[in-house]
């Protein structure tokens, strides 16, 4: 298997905002004795600009520019030394080839991080690099990625295109979505879809996957209308740059709240159904269904897809853990950096389900969220709460899932029983879409769609509600 290097240090959940030095323009490190109140959030044009940069000093081997140049964290500083840039671009030249070119880039946020993907071409392959930015605009991750084609990169797809633009959600926080209509006249059952943990985007994109827009376009075809929406800490991101803010979000005002609005907004829409309102979530939404829908009763039934029972905050160790052991090449260096990655991980983990973390526990802490999200989180048992509601629940899951694994569904399946139905599907991933072999985030970077089969479950189980 080809190497992929992984340094992005602390994942987090996410509220990502971007900041640096004095002028938007500026790439360079900041001076230290700049006052942290002077700076101000940075826009995508110098987060681009600063990525290139950054990433053109390291294929044209210029790594001490590419250390002290930057504003790097700090455990980049001492995950990615020069000799750990120059251990790394030895072994792409010699698995891809010399660099060529760049060829486009796309900017997405995920789990509290914004990244800045550039399409390169080398010798013998295409490669997507990732420039990761944290809240405080510092390169917190480098990263790459074999990709079959770099069409993505120069993609303009307008992502309302395939339905009915729609505004809803608090005056505070309003939200943009797409509703899209089956063909013909209704009135249609139909579906709220609920995205994973992070700031994501309707189409709940990864790389140049769309699996929400593949959801939405297979169950309208087959006479259900769908909305999907922009998430919160997505469309609203730069709000979240306001400490009192960022520590007030919980799993309620971040993935809950928006969701019923969404059910409330759809329900008064022409040509629906309103007896016939289904949620479907997928990963941290999926393990959210079922207190979406406690105590509301226009929620006629939940789909779960890929969903955790574990505690996301244990679940992220395994995640850890299974990154780290695809990595069978990694010389001495790499294996450091990696140990000291998963120590700082479990020690945020041991402090979240401590009795010592309180609503003062310093974020850095407890892997860069406040404690205020941990402890309405860490104590959930979505079972629990599915078991008392009165509805149809299916619970979907992927065979090759990593992050989410099949030993969940037998978690789901030991607390419901009879009260859920159930599918596992050997060959897909946590996407839902097909794979082969041992799974990893390099098959990510390839383009691809939901697997019909998900798609043709969902939609008998709808229509047979």
């Amino acid at each position: 298997m080809k190497k992929i290097l992984i340094i992005l240090l602390i994942l987090t959940l996410g509220l990502a905002t971007i900041t640096a030095c004095k002028s938007k323009e500026v790439v360079a490190k900041p001076d230290a004795d700049v006052d942290a109140e002077t700076e101000k959030v940075l826009d995508e044009e110098a987060a681009k600009l600063t990525g290139k940069a950054f990433l053109q000093d390291f294929l044209t081997e210029d790594f001490e520019s590419a250390y002290n140049d930057y504003a790097l964290d700090e455990a980049m500083k001492k995950a990615f030394n020069v000799e750990m840039m120059a251990s790394i671009h030895e072994q792409l030249i010699k698995d891809y080839g010399q660099f060529i070119e760049l060829s486009g880039q796309k900017e997405t946020t995920s789990q509290g991080f914004y990244i800045i993907s550039f399409g390169a071409s080398h010798e013998n392959q295409t490669l997507a690099y990732n420039v990761v930015f944290n809240q405080k605009g510092e390169i917190g991750g480098f990263n790459y990625q074999v990709v079959e084609s770099l069409d993505v990169f120069s993609s303009t797809e307008d992502p309302a295109e395939n339905g009915k633009a729609v505004t809803f959600g608090s005056e505070d926080f309003p939200l943009e979505g797409t509703l899209l209509y089956p063909e013909g006249e209704g009135p249609f059952p139909a579906v709220v879809l609920v995205h994973g943990s992070g700031p994501n985007d309707r189409d709940e994109t990864i790389m140049g996957n769309k699996p929400f827009k593949d959801i939405a376009e297979g169950l309208a075809s087959k006479g259900i209308a769908v909305l999907r929406y922009d998430k919160r800490t997505y469309t609203h991101g730069l709000k979240y740059s306001d400490p009192e803010i960022a520590a007030e979000v919980t799993i309620y005002n971040e993935v809950i709240d928006d969701a019923r609005y969404a059910v409330n907004f759809l329900k008064i829409q022409p040509n629906i159904d309103p007896e016939k309102l289904i949620v479907i979530g997928h990963s941290l939404g999926a393990n959210q269904a079922p207190r979406i829908a406690e105590g509301q009763t226009d929620i006629a039934g939940i789909a779960m897809l890929g969903g955790n029972v574990t505690p996301l905050q244990d679940l992220m160790v395994y995640q850890y853990e299974y990154l780290f052991s695809l990595d069978e090449a990694a010389d001495e260096l790499t294996k450091t950096a990696q140990k000291t990655q998963l120590a700082q991980i479990e020690l945020g983990v041991k402090m979240i389900n401590s009795d010592e973390l309180s609503l003062t526990t310093d974020p850095s802490l407890t892997l860069g969220i406040p404690a205020k999200y941990w402890m309405d989180l860490r104590d959930y048992n979505p079972v629990d709460v599915a078991k008392n509601l009165d509805i149809p629940m299916i619970i979907m899951q992927g065979g090759r899932d990593y992050q989410v694994p099949p030993s969940e569904m037998d978690l789901w399946k030991e607390g419901l029983g009879d009260a859920a139905e159930y599918r596992i599907y050997d060959s897909l991933n946590h996407l839902f879409i097909p794979g082969e072999g041992k799974p990893s985030p390099e098959e990510y970077s390839v383009p691809g769609k939901v697997d019909n089969q998900v798609i043709e479950d969902l939609a008998e189980w709808i229509n047979n509600m």
